[in-house]
């Protein structure tokens, strides 16, 4: 940790640079965020040790029997280093800083560090290639809580579809209606703590990373984009697959024909400058390559709505809905409601508060185990610099 700093420090003493608000051609841009959450949360008798459960999932762990948790978090500290070289070619990195003690392990994973993106686009006839680690192009909610309209994320976020990833990514405007990307990546899990850690890997993939298998995945996401600056809106439909499936560098070529199929719809429609509504659908399936068991199936929805009281309130509404087949994503084979209710308030330019309460149903699938509830209320405080 103290080596990177240094080595940072360094560059940023030697290289030219900008700030944001006054950038110069090829000079190095710096910009970023700060966010901190704080909030209490209650797990009834029957919770059933969901990983990333209710509120603060991201903070606190899995649910537990009569579990009651009141604390501080710092959710991320993100330095975003951006350079241009001539005209098309451009770095960016992203870099999360926070405390895995008092923070969240989505950003941390493990550290008090972590490098959410890391890439260099080239501009080729009117296509930008990028290579490196970058956010995967899926989905409605994206990795910074402080970008999305709730302090909470929707549970497809959190179980269902990667967030980073490393490869690379082809992108290309056929106009100002409709573009698209297109991803290979070493794999889909690879992403900014994607899931819960178990024995040393993730949710979709218990086995860890040397369990992959050595041929890439891949992805693509089509979208559509209409309306003025004011009510820009946007539909994209996303598919992502490969050979997921843990143990496949040990399954021999078997592996390569049980893959990984995920769909995903995303929108996001502004009816008037004021009102928003968004969501998303999924479906998921991971196809076993070992005998006797049983493919693995997920999916679900949410839809989102935004309201601007004025320039400075508003308030925002999420219901949402998923269902693991086989407890392979969420740990337990069972049905979770989830919903947040709260406020927005932007306090000046690049400075907001949010406050929501949130409340998750887990019901379980034909196991025996009792339905259970959390539910918080939470605070978030982030500025953007």
């Amino acid at each position: 940790m103290k080596k990177t700093l240094s080595l940072l420090t360094a560059f940023l003493a030697f290289a030219p640079f900008s700030s944001k608000a006054e950038s110069k051609a090829g000079g190095l841009q710096l910009s970023g965020n700060i966010d901190v959450v704080t909030g209490w949360q209650h797990d009834d008798s029957n919770a059933l040790g969901t990983p990333v459960g209710g509120q603060l999932g991201w903070f606190r762990g899995a649910t537990a029997p009569k579990h009651d948790t009141f604390n501080f978090y710092l959710d991320q500290v993100e330095l975003d280093l951006n350079k241009t070289y001539g005209e098309n070619i451009r770095m960016r990195a992203d870099i999360d800083l926070g405390r895995e003690l008092s923070g969240t392990g989505r950003n941390t994973e493990g550290f008090n560090m972590s490098l959410e993106q890391a890439y260099v686009t080239v501009g080729v006839g009117g296509a930008e290639l990028l290579v490196g680690r970058f956010n995967v192009p899926i989905g409605y909610y994206v990795v910074d809580r402080a970008d999305n309209p709730t302090i909470s994320f929707s549970n497809i976020f959190n179980y269902v579809t990667p967030a980073n990833a490393t490869g690379a990514k082809l992108y290309y405007s056929f106009n100002d209606l409709v573009d698209l990307n297109v991803y290979v990546v070493n794999n889909l899990a690879d992403s900014v703590a994607f899931g819960n850690p178990i024995a040393g890997g993730t949710t979709v993939n218990p086995g860890g990373l040397a369990s992959y298998s050595a041929i890439p995945s891949y992805g693509m996401r089509l979208g559509f984009n209409w309306g003025k600056d004011n009510t820009k809106s946007t539909v994209g439909f996303s598919y992502a697959g490969g050979p997921e499936r843990f143990g496949c560098n040990g399954g021999g070529s078997s592996c390569n024909k049980h893959l990984t199929n995920l769909a995903d719809l995303d929108f996001a429609v502004k009816f008037t400058p004021e009102f928003l509504l968004a969501g998303e659908l999924v479906y998921r399936q991971d196809n076993s390559n070992i005998l006797g068991i049983k493919n693995d199936k997920v999916w679900g929805g949410f839809v989102v709505a935004n309201y601007d009281l004025n320039e400075a309130w508003r308030v925002f509404f999420r219901y949402g809905f998923l269902q693991d087949r086989s407890g392979y994503y969420t740990a337990t084979n069972q049905n979770m409601h989830d919903f947040a209710l709260g406020l927005g308030y932007q306090i000046t330019d690049g400075a907001k508060l949010k406050l929501e309460y949130s409340p998750t149903i887990f019901d379980p699938r034909g196991t025996g185990a009792k339905t259970s509830w959390s539910h918080g209320f939470a605070a978030e405080l982030a500025y953007n610099f």
